[in-house]
């Protein structure tokens, strides 16, 4: 994928002691070079004897009469050309030919010569005249690489390049002569030209190459699981995208595509082009910590499933809520009242997804994310609170990436693999699966009916449909754009946003990099016989839930039917919305033993909701039945409390900032009332501040220091909180 120089300032290829060197090569550098190779011992008399002649009568050193032998070991260990240290030549080479093989000290040869410039090695120097490996060369190529090393410093491609065909076209002759090329391969190769200049080598996956560089710095050749073809294409897919993106100010993209099964990285892209000085191009976004957003919220839900909080039928509340001075929002800033958990999840609301981490416990959902392998939590728990689920954590993409591959792997979250060295850590990861087979499969089928973006919005209706259980995220300010999606055969990760951290209304999950991802997956080959994840039919049972709420059936509800749920999962929770009570026949009085009259009663089961539900339902104009009170009569009233304060919440520490005047500002008191005509009275600190009817919402100013409000209707129910405020 990449060369680096050496410490010499090189392009040296390491030798290999695997590779064969090509026969045609060979042939040429022994008949250039050293043609009685495999007759002496080392060092050739009568060539010695004839250049030593030669040159004393020439005055000059025209001739060397080195053997290939003795240019390894000047080669090895460089000395000044004197014809002493021509002696020692001759010894070491004696003793190169008694330790070694003649094909080990043609390699050495072959490997270490130089070749023009700073290009050292065969290998080096057919990839950088002729972008070859070696065993594609022709007979011209061949026969130019056996003479370069002869003169490198006087002839090359580059420089003196008719004397380097000279002496390449005298070599062929000879080849020919000798008849080890036949006459229309030698016309052929005369005619063949010597490369005029030094190509550029594979310079895919970068980031990845000087990661690993810098990782494994006693290796000289390092091997990755990228898959070359893969890595080549996407790396144009993505560039072609950057175009629309930067259209939108949006100027940085990376990417990952992971083996689902082996769970090898075969594409690895760090930013949209190394080069791109002007946007940190040489950042690599595989690896920068960056806001999580919503990308983390699949996890969450699948522990809550095995926790017994959930099933994806499951309601969970979607109205404004209040956790002390925070209060999450949903990203339209819309609310659906009670949504099932699916739904939740697929439209990635963000008030169900903290009630949830509210319920299964902060502490926890830390703890797993630290132990499935994301390595970037640098802060403790608390100081994450609930907005960890909301891109208040950091994440990578390549530690996000092999989470989604995780849930993949049946809750088994291991490292995704760069190199072959990584097999070893990766086969000695027995950790337990943190999610059972069962909640994995039941949030991969969740995130499988995701809205697709673009062109893809109508995928289920092409006959080359192709299953993804995919998910977005978006942080704060949009700063941060995650889309990251698995099916058996491919993990694909893709974030985009800017590498300075600045701000785009445009940077969006699903747009900015849920579009890039299906591009990616529609590139990749599709798997005809392995197109879903296999349902662990041994690890779900069947379980009777109630119909509308999605909790296990009680036996006040009536519409029930059966579902999957993990067989290791603890026990969900009876239905906690209908009950079975006794009303009037004229349903306007709830009744019980002492006070209904004989034939006058019946048995009915209804949804309690709690009166702040009611009340948000209600207001969007859902058809919401009152409750009916209890006999009035009755010398016993017990009914369920039909009235909650909303806002502020128990213990809550409260700011209020003063506005440009030095006036502190007032404080919103929120309520709710399940019966839509009663009326509220309120207390503050026991002093009254009135009644309110329908929206039950009171603004009022107050000291520095503790309070106490209370509440209460005509019948009697009350509901009260203590909680601070602090003027800023």
């Amino acid at each position: 994928m990449r060369v680096f120089l050496n410490k010499d300032e090189q392009w040296f290829l390491p030798p290999d002691k695997n590779l064969k060197v090509p026969d045609k090569l060979k042939t040429s550098i022994i008949n250039f070079e050293d043609k009685y190779f495999y007759y002496h011992l080392g060092f050739n008399p009568v060539s010695i004897i004839n250049s030593f002649y030669e040159n004393i009568q020439k005055g000059y050193k025209a001739r060397g009469g080195s053997t290939i032998t003795m240019q390894v070991i000047r080669l090895l260990n460089p000395q000044r050309r004197t014809y002493f240290n021509k002696f020692k030549e001759i010894i070491n080479s004696l003793k190169l030919e008694i330790t070694h093989s003649k094909n080990d000290i043609l390699n050495l040869y072959i490997n270490n010569a130089p070749y023009g410039g700073n290009i050292i090695g065969y290998r080096s120097a057919a990839l950088y005249y002729y972008q070859k490996l070696p065993d594609q060369l022709t007979w011209s190529e061949s026969a130019t690489l056996a003479v370069l090393p002869n003169s490198p410093g006087i002839i090359s491609p580059v420089n003196n390049n008719q004397l380097l065909i000279d002496k390449k076209n005298r070599l062929l002759t000879l080849l020919k002569n000798k008849n080890i090329i036949d006459n229309e391969t030698y016309n052929i190769s005369i005619k063949e030209p010597v490369p005029n200049m030094i190509n550029k080598t594979p310079f895919l996956a970068p980031h990845l190459s000087q990661m690993l560089k810098n990782k494994y710095k006693d290796e000289n050749i390092i091997k990755t699981n990228i898959i070359s073809e893969y890595q080549s294409d996407i790396e144009k897919i993505v560039k072609n995208y950057t175009r629309f993106l930067k259209s939108r100010g949006i100027k940085n993209i990376a990417v990952l595509v992971a083996d689902t099964k082996t769970s090898e990285v075969i594409t690895y892209i760090g930013s949209q082009d190394f080069f791109d000085k002007s946007s940190k191009g040489e950042v690599n976004g595989v690896i920068a910590p960056r806001s999580t957003g919503s990308i983390l919220k699949p996890f969450l839900y699948a522990l809550a499933i095995d926790d017994g909080i959930i099933l994806p039928e499951t309601l969970i509340k979607d109205i404004p809520t209040y956790f002390g001075a925070f209060s999450p929002e949903n990203s339209d800033k819309k609310y659906s009242g009670l949504i099932s958990a699916k739904e939740a999840l697929t439209r990635s609301l963000n008030v169900p997804a903290t009630l949830l981490l509210n319920e299964y416990g902060v502490y926890d959902f830390y703890n797993f994310l630290k132990k499935s392998g994301l390595s970037t939590l640098f802060r403790k728990s608390d100081d994450y609170g609930l907005t960890l689920i909301l891109g208040g954590a950091e994440g990578n993409l390549f530690e996000i990436s092999s989470l989604y591959r995780g849930l993949a792997d049946n809750g088994n979250f291991k490292k995704l693999k760069l190199t072959p060295f990584d097999e070893i850590e990766y086969s000695q990861n027995n950790q337990k699966p943190l999610i059972s087979k069962g909640s994995a499969y039941l949030t991969l089928n969740m995130l499988k009916d995701l809205k697709r973006p673009d062109s893809e919005y109508y995928w289920q209706q092409y006959e080359s449909q192709f299953k993804v259980a995919w998910k977005t995220g978006t942080s704060f300010g949009n700063r941060d754009a995650w889309a990251v999606g698995v099916n058996p055969s491919f993990t694909v990760g893709v974030w985009a946003g800017n590498f300075s951290g600045e701000s785009n209304s445009n940077l969006k999950g699903a747009t900015s990099a849920g579009s890039l991802m299906f591009d990616i997956f529609n590139y990749l080959p599709k798997n005809k016989g392995n197109t879903w994840f296999k349902e662990p039919y041994e690890d779900l049972e069947l379980v009777e839930i109630c119909k509308e709420t999605g909790f296990k059936a009680g036996l006040s509800c009536t519409h029930k039917h059966f579902v999957e749920v993990p067989i290791k999962a603890k026990n969900l929770k009876i239905c906690p919305y209908h009950k079975t009570i006794f009303v009037s026949n004229d349903n306007k009085n709830q009744v019980c033993s002492l006070c209904w009259e004989n034939s006058n009663y019946k048995k009915v089961s209804m949804p309690f909701y709690s009166p702040d539900i009611v009340q948000f339902l209600r207001q969007r104009g859902n058809i919401i039945n009152d409750i009916p009170p209890h006999k009035e009569s009755c010398p016993s009233i017990h009914s369920q409390n039909q009235i909650k304060i909303i806002y502020p919440t128990e213990g809550a520490k409260i700011f209020l900032p003063k506005d440009i005047g030095g006036i502190s500002q007032k404080l919103n008191l929120k309520a709710a009332h399940i019966n839509s005509e009663n009326s509220i009275y309120w207390y503050i600190d026991d002093k009254f501040l009135g009644l309110t009817k329908n929206n039950h919402s009171k603004s009022i100013e107050l000291l520095k220091g503790n309070h106490n409000l209370s509440i209460v209707d005509q019948n009697g129910n009350k509901d009260s909180c203590n909680f601070s405020v602090y003027i800023r």
